[in-house]
């Protein structure tokens, strides 16, 4: 971090979306960027922004991704002009150069109109004034639109206040192969509804040859955002929480927490484990080499994107999505969720009504629900469950229709550190370097000291 009398600089973690990866090296590029720190200038950057309030509305774009481009480009912006008489330049910058960009932008006073990002930023850029909050114009809107679009907007709110506008979804939930299920003795039409069942799922379906495991009842992945979203997930659905609801206070330690992280590490340690594989990074893989794919896991905690891939890489098998589980009977379900891409507008900005058409054209029913079948993702309104897309996609119609089970991670500035951190002793416990409560309490240490200096 450096400090000068004219500017605070901050490290920002770039937070990447779920969405259809096309090739290995992009997706390990994209893996690999999720933890990549830049720099989010604190500056204010000039009045102007992206320019005067005359001229086209400047977009900076998150993701490459033909098609998308393709969607951007010949269909939306052609509408948007078509709507305001007002045309768009968008710039599309991949996703581990977009902090590195806005940090220039924001400095230079030559930045966007309008800019991507991921719900993991948000509260930083909050910090430094880097967002236009969005509340009195959500206010404008009909309630049954502010209410399909609830979840994703959600994702956007740092102190009671909306900056965020979602234009994709995401969530987390268990994958199985039905074949695996019935060669297990389990019914496929009736898999477990809470994480207890699932481990003792896990265990039956776990294939095991001289003491090694031939074939892991369900595999997590592990790097570490994917550690923190599983344990997170875990923590919830048991009925615990990350943070206080102010964000000051750390609280994942408690009964709720260690019971939480018990199971998880049961998943590795102890007499009966049903993976070995700590450490694989799977969402990196092309989707034929997923271990749901290849049937060396039975189940897999993973995204809709991912999931529908996977199945299209393997279409002879009978791969499901369970629904986001509690975890025992008596709990809620919940699992880690909401937006995976959202839209932000520069305080800067002299275009800021022409931003927000935009925002609401690619928020509407119809252009979002086409944008997410282009692309392959899962769109950001709940009512999207009844379009044709939606529908002829298994993986994508069940966590539109799990929604509202989904939750984001807490925003608070300093994030992404905080989120490392606690992946950090996870990872200790999950490897029994640590107790679980051991790792708990030492990680609830080390996180109540970044959010004291955050604070």
């Amino acid at each position: 971090m450096s400090v000068d009398h004219s500017c605070t600089e901050r490290e920002v973690p770039l937070v990447l979306p779920t969405r259809r990866r096309t090739f290995l090296t992009a997706a390990a590029a994209a893996v690999a960027a999720v933890g990549a720190p830049t720099l989010l200038s604190g500056c204010d950057g000039g009045s102007g922004g992206a320019g005067g309030p005359d001229g086209d509305l400047v977009i900076w774009w998150p993701g490459v991704q033909p098609t998308e481009q393709d969607f951007v480009t010949e269909i939306l912006v052609p509408a948007f002009t078509e709507r305001t008489g007002r045309g768009a330049k968008v710039t599309f910058i991949d996703w581990p150069d977009m902090s590195p960009r806005l940090n220039a932008g924001f400095s230079s006073g030559t930045g966007p109109d309008l800019y991507g990002h991921g719900p993991a930023a948000v509260a930083d850029l909050v910090k430094y004034g880097r967002i236009e909050p969005l509340d009195d114009r959500l206010e404008q809107m009909e309630e049954a639109d502010r209410e399909d679009l609830k979840i994703g907007l959600e994702s956007g709110v740092v102190d009671g206040a909306h900056y965020m506008f979602p234009i994709a979804a995401t969530g987390r939930q268990v994958a199985y192969n039905a074949a695996h299920f019935e060669e297990a003795g389990l019914d496929p039409d009736a898999p477990p509804t809470t994480f207890v069942e699932l481990r003792e799922a896990a265990d039956a379906l776990a294939v095991r040859s001289g003491g090694s495991l031939e074939r892991a009842g369900i595999v997590f992945s592990a790097e570490p955002p994917g550690m923190q979203q599983a344990y997170t997930s875990l923590l919830w659905a048991n009925g615990g929480e990350l943070l206080s609801e102010d964000g000051t206070t750390v609280q994942f330690n408690g009964p709720e927490g260690l019971e939480a992280l018990e199971w998880y590490v049961s998943l590795y340690q102890g007499d009966s484990p049903v993976d070995s594989n700590l450490g694989g990074t799977w969402d990196a893989l092309p989707p034929a080499q997923s271990p749901l794919a290849t049937e060396d896991s039975s189940m897999l905690f993973t995204d809709p994107a991912t999931l529908t891939q996977i199945m299209a890489a393997a279409p002879d098998l009978d791969l499901r999505f369970m629904d986001v589980l509690p975890f025992d009977s008596e709990d809620e379900p919940a699992a880690f969720g909401g937006a995976a891409t959202g839209l932000l507008i520069n305080p800067d900005s002299q275009k800021m009504d022409l931003a927000w058409e935009f925002m609401q054209l690619i928020g509407s029913k119809d252009y979002n629900n086409k944008y997410a079948e282009e692309v392959g993702i899962v769109p950001a309104r709940a009512s999207a469950v009844e379009s044709d897309y939606v529908q002829e996609t298994p993986a994508i119609a069940s966590t539109v229709e799990n929604s509202e089970s989904f939750r984001s991670n807490p925003n608070v500035a300093g994030w992404t550190q905080i989120r490392d951190t606690l992946a950090e002793y996870l990872e200790q416990a999950l490897n029994a370097a640590l107790t679980p409560q051991e790792a708990l309490d030492q990680a609830a240490t080390e996180l109540e000291q970044i959010i004291a200096q955050e604070g």
